[in-house]
């Protein structure tokens, strides 16, 4: 297969930007036009450009089916040749994906930021030369600039290639094709009138909640009295750490309470509609997140001028998540579609084909037992059985079961159910008894339920007991973990099971790296004590993102790695069901959006499906995966 690097120039201006509109709506607007597009045909012949006038007869004169491409942000240039040029490369690769997977997602990888890193030339375009303008009306000096500066963007782009293909684990650059064309070649579509009865639905409800609320406006503008109000709902504020002062030197913690601040944007979705409402006063929200979604997605499948063809493009960012899981991106998050959202019944299948969501069953705690060595855990999911009833029968003191429709016992039973679902996905992680209570009554897990602090506990101990290998002090995989850090801090290189610790760096079974270059161990200086939690004052170790630094424990390190283990579970069987022939639309972390045929085969196409998933790793040999499969012409259960 040749490949050929390519990018894209068009037209912009101070309203018609990618800083106002998100990356399909810029490229599907009717405003759109390619200045041109400079390429690179072989390794050792320099990239040239081609003007706009010129790219149409161009395209058509290559054989896209044994053709590769290859870009610096794969969605933004494949997109243009998909939706302006009918063309799809036969693979899609992308250097902004490797660097993420790479480099982290704690830096910068955009290309400039690259050509920095690795001692390259910086870009040279001359964005502000041609702003507004089209081809025609640039002089030939600019035009110039202009195709220079892209050329030379297109040898940055391929020398990046050279450099970071090398460390790439091979089955990546699948995963990568996989998501790209997710958003470069759109098959899920709308139900846009649906969509727009959901926006008016929620508008009703909205104007009653808030009036439900019952809060003076100085509660929601105050910040010390909008904390009461979380606490008040069981919901201990986050802070964060304040700027440093010029004068002292120091900075203090404030309240987490701005938009962007990852406790706002989960309460912004909380399961507590009094919870989620407060939060949106609180910022002034003109709609909420689910009248929000459905008029992205409407907008998004008609356009705005209703000039597109009523696909929805799955923007996902590969490897967007620490852990390497993806994270949504351009203005969506298609990975947070609750399932009884009612966004998921108008998402459709195109004509001739159905929706066929197959889910890793508990995959995260299937893997945190496997490495552990949680094996009587493990025997009861072997054999089928239902690992949530033990817990929950030991607590309440009865035989717990999964209740028919038609035992008068239901509603109760899958209550208590719920708890001990609750108790065995939340416990592995480390939660304690005031998260499990308030995790409880938001019914997260099932039907809500009250409890005291006292029963939290007292669930929570059970549910540690029962699981030693993972919880232990001392001995279980926390301990384990806990001890980790200091290897992942700077310590020699350990085998850890399927794991590999390495230079700040957690390898996977697959070669993908888990970062941790800004983990360190940290001590507050003693005038500063008043802002850390008892157990902080001591020393802790803490890991720095985006959203500034964050605590890092055994249980927590934990979770990191059976979210990354899980990840390459999924993106392996993602592979071979597309190697199968079947198309992905969307990676909701452990679930896979698959297109199946409308045919007289559903049963075998599922059943594929089903086997991929389920089929155990040769690095996990004997884990005992599960999934399941729904089928149907819209994306609901």
């Amino acid at each position: 297969m040749k490949i050929i690097t390519l990018d894209f120039e068009s037209l912009w201006d101070d309203e018609y930007t990618l800083k106002k509109l998100s990356t399909s709506e810029y490229i599907r607007d009717p405003r759109f036009e390619a200045l041109g597009c400079s390429i690179k045909f072989e390794p050792t012949a320099p990239a040239r450009w081609w003007n706009r006038d010129e790219l149409p007869q161009l395209f058509k004169s290559i054989d896209w089916t044994n053709t590769g491409a290859l870009a610096h942000h794969g969605q933004f240039d494949f997109l243009i040749l998909s939706h302006h040029y009918g063309v799809h490369p036969k693979f899609c690769f992308d250097t902004l994906s490797c660097a993420r997977l790479l480099l982290g997602n704690h830096l910068s990888v955009g290309l400039d930021a690259l050509a920095k890193h690795y001692g390259l030339a910086a870009k040279t375009v001359p964005y502000q030369l041609f702003k507004g303008k089209r081809w025609h009306e640039l002089s030939p000096e600019v035009q110039k600039q202009l195709a220079d500066g892209c050329n030379h963007d297109v040898e940055l782009t391929w020398q990046l290639f050279q450099i970071l293909g090398k460390d790439m684990p091979p089955e990546e650059f699948e995963v990568i094709d996989i998501v790209i064309k997710m958003f470069t070649q759109p098959a899920l579509r709308a139900d846009v009138e649906l969509l727009a009865t959901i926006w008016e639905d929620e508008e009703n409800k909205k104007a009653a909640r808030l009036a439900a609320l019952n809060v003076d406006v100085s509660e929601l503008q105050s910040a010390e009295k909008f904390a009461a109000l979380l606490r008040a709902e069981g919901i201990e504020p986050a802070m964060k750490q304040g700027r440093t002062s010029t004068k002292t030197g120091k900075s203090k913690l404030n309240y987490a309470f701005a938009k962007t601040d990852p406790q706002m944007v989960e309460l912004l979705e909380h399961p507590n509609e009094r919870i989620r409402t407060l939060c949106e006063a609180r910022l002034g929200e003109k709609s909420t997140i689910l009248q929000t979604r459905a008029e992205t997605l409407g907008f998004m499948a008609q356009g705005r001028s209703g000039h597109t063809d009523g696909t929805l493009p799955v923007y996902i960012r590969y490897a967007g998540a620490g852990t390497l899981r993806p994270t949504g991106g351009d203005s969506t998050n298609f990975l947070n579609l609750k399932r009884r959202s009612p966004i998921r019944r108008a998402l459709c299948a195109p004509e001739g084909y159905l929706l066929a969501p197959v889910d890793a069953s508990q995959i995260e705690f299937r893997v945190c037992l496997y490495l552990a060595g949680q094996q009587d855990q493990l025997d009861i999911l072997r054999k089928g059985g239902d690992p949530y009833i033990d817990v929950a029968s030991e607590f309440y003191g009865e035989q717990i079961y999964k209740a028919g429709k038609a035992d008068p016992r239901r509603e109760e039973m899958e209550a208590k159910r719920g708890a001990g679902k609750q108790a065995k996905l939340m416990c592995i992680y480390g939660a304690a008894g005031k998260q499990f209570q308030t995790t409880a009554r938001n019914g997260l897990y099932g039907p809500p339920i009250n409890m005291t602090l006292e029963d939290a506990e007292r669930f929570v101990s059970i549910t540690r007991n029962m699981l030693p290998a993972v919880c232990a002090p001392n001995t279980g995989y926390w301990a384990q973990a806990g001890r980790m850090l200091a290897r992942l801090g700077g310590g020699p290189e350990i085998e850890w099971g399927p794991l590999l610790v390495k230079d700040h760096r957690i390898y996977l079974p697959n070669g993908c790296p888990v970062i941790y270059d800004s983990l360190e161990y940290f001590v507050p200086p003693p005038e500063d004590a008043e802002n850390y939690r008892e157990f902080e004052r001591r020393g802790f170790w803490r890991l720095r993102t985006r959203q500034g630094w964050k605590t890092m424990w055994g249980s927590k390190l934990v979770q990191n790695v059976c979210e990354a283990v899980a990840r390459v579970i999924v993106s392996q069987a993602a592979i071979r069901i597309s190697r199968q022939g079947y198309r992905i639309l969307n990676w909701p972390y452990d679930e896979l959006l698959c297109l199946i045929p409308r045919d007289s085969h559903e049963d075998r196409h599922v059943q594929v499906l089903l086997d991929e998933m389920r089929r155990p790793p040769d690095w996990l040999p004997g884990i005992p995966l599960d999934a399941e499969v729904t089928v149907g012409e819209r994306y609901s259960k």
